[in-house]
């Protein structure tokens, strides 16, 4: 599980998407606290594809399996627990959501 620190921002967040969301026309990343209000960045808010190989937390996430997005200041207003996953829009009939992902936001 990730951790980062509340007010924290520059850091890169992740969303495994399971399987290659590389011709999407559209991507969007949820960051989601417990208690708070949902929040939904998109491509113009820094929401992008990872195209290489990385480890993540020593988890493998695969090129083009993944989105990154930045987090930016404010986003991370509330301590505990958060969930974050993506959404690709591959076509007007086809949109593929990744599984939630837990991240610890601590005091």
């Amino acid at each position: 599980m990730a951790t980062l620190n509340k007010d924290e921002y520059g850091q890169v967040v992740y969303a495994k998407m399971g399987e290659d969301v590389s011709t999407a026309t559209d991507y969007s990343f949820i960051l989601e606290p417990k208690r708070g209000t949902k929040q939904t960045k998109a491509v113009a808010d820094g929401v992008a594809l990872g195209t290489t190989n990385i480890y993540v937390n020593d988890e493998l996430h695969e090129a083009n399996k993944y989105l990154t997005y930045t987090v930016k200041e404010g986003d991370l207003d509330v301590s505990g627990i958060w969930r974050k996953r993506g959404e690709a829009t591959m076509s007007e009939t086809n949109v593929v959501i990744g599984d939630y992902d837990l991240m610890s936001v601590l005091d």
